[in-house]
């Protein structure tokens, strides 16, 4: 069985603070966010406490990425993708390593997203289509052109596009789909992403 290692005290309230912060909420702090909590300065003195664990094979670093401190016994789910660029359709990308991220983990860390699955073409007109993932923010109210998840009179939650009109609220959808116009609608939540998977 394989004895842990040896740790300094610093480096032991270090480690401590890594493993709460991934498994908490699936990434781990930057080098930033490790200084301001122990009182280190210097981002040296921060890698130097990070390559020491890494060295006693704690964690797992990987180059270039801000947020990619792993335990080196426990798979992590990560919230951040390397991004390899912008493409405008003609240009091919120079270099596959660009170092970048681009991270989702305000979708997943705000207490107040969560997520629904649309169903049918309601909303293809507005880029959502049958399947997709939609990732709302709890909100009693919406501003126009905003899609929202809403009780209309009542009933069934729909999802749609909100317009305030003069006396009252109506929710658009796409193609042939009449819009509902209600003086009752209540809002549950405003669309902030759309997950779609090929």
């Amino acid at each position: 069985m394989r004895q842990k290692p040896v740790l300094t005290q610093r480096q032991e309230e270090i480690f401590e603070f890594l493993k709460e912060k991934i498994l908490k909420r699936g990434y781990g702090p930057t080098v930033r966010e490790i200084g301001a909590e122990f009182g280190i300065r210097s981002p040296n003195g921060v890698m130097c406490h990070l390559k020491a664990l890494e060295k006693k094979g704690l964690i797992s670093r990987e180059a270039h990425m801000a947020r990619a401190i792993q335990l080196s016994n426990q798979p992590v789910s990560r919230s951040a993708l390397a991004d390899v660029g912008r493409l405008d359709g003609t240009n091919p990308l120079e270099a596959l390593d660009r170092g970048d991220e681009s991270d989702f983990a305000p979708l997943f860390e705000n207490s107040d997203n969560f997520a629904v699955t649309a169903s049918g073409e309601t909303l293809v007109d507005y880029h959502v289509a049958d399947g997709d993932t939609v990732i709302l923010t709890r909100s009693k109210s919406a501003r126009d052109g905003d899609i929202v998840l809403a009780l209309v009179d009542g009933g069934d939650p729909v999802l749609r596009v909100y317009h305030k009109e003069a006396n009252r609220v109506r929710l658009d959808a796409s193609g042939k789909t009449k819009p509902i116009l209600s003086n009752s609608v209540q809002i549950l939540g405003k669309a902030v992403a759309v997950i779609r998977k090929f």
